[in-house]
């Protein structure tokens, strides 16, 4: 647990709406009892309770969807003054740039308002037992993220001549060798020739794995 101002347990809630800063009192309290919580209704409250620095939160909660500015300013300057501060975004916001962007900033969890299949109370359970919350309903964005990441290591996928990228195209279309060639205007010895290439490139051994990993990459 983090070291905070006579031992006792500080939370710090940025939100405005009302309802919810309730719930998230509830919660906390169910979760720690006797927890201080400090509420910010406003991104430049926040921020300026971060600058201060008298009091170093056990763990945030930020909403997105501030009246005056994006709950991502917030969650950097948290990272920037207490490092070691565990940050769950609870937001309707659920588009995948807005909740990769929080990620990106240093959220360790992301909840969705409204979400039934994991509550604020456990979801801060798992926060502060160093678990990721996520809500079931975005967690695909980091799985593709994870896709996506994986092609900008992959230098050598990234070399694919535009020869080497038409050919893919044949085969994503059911094109044989024999019938790629003369697509292409070219010899079938010449079609092999790329696919090897191909199969290098993309780390694969065969023509289905190629367009697997094309797809994966973002080449298809």
């Amino acid at each position: 647990m983090i070291p905070t101002e006579n031992n006792m347990f500080h939370a710090l809630v940025v939100e405005d709406d009302r309802f919810f800063q309730q719930v998230f009192r509830e919660s906390l309290s169910q979760v720690v009892p006797g927890a201080r919580v400090d509420l910010c209704g406003t991104a430049s409250e926040a921020l300026r309770f971060c600058r201060r620095g008298e009091i170093q939160p056990n763990v945030a909660i930020v909403d997105l969807g501030l009246p005056d500015a994006s709950g991502v300013a917030v969650i950097r300057e948290i990272v920037q003054r207490f490092r070691q501060t565990p940050i769950m975004v609870v937001s309707v916001a659920n588009e995948e740039e807005r909740v990769l962007e929080a990620v990106r900033a240093g959220a360790t969890g992301y909840l969705l308002k409204g979400d039934t299949t994991l509550s604020v109370t456990r979801a801060i359970e798992q926060l502060l037992k160093g678990i990721h919350p996520i809500s079931p309903a975005i967690a695909g964005y980091f799985l593709k993220l994870a896709g996506r990441e994986s092609s900008v290591l992959d230098s050598d996928a990234r070399r694919l001549t535009p020869r080497e990228l038409e050919l893919l195209r044949q085969f994503a279309s059911g094109k044989s060798y024999n019938e790629a060639a003369q697509e292409m205007g070219i010899s079938l010895t010449t079609v092999q020739t790329h696919t090897r290439n191909l199969y290098r490139k993309l780390g694969v051994r065969s023509g289905l794995h190629a367009l697997s990993r094309a797809r994966e990459y973002g080449l298809l």
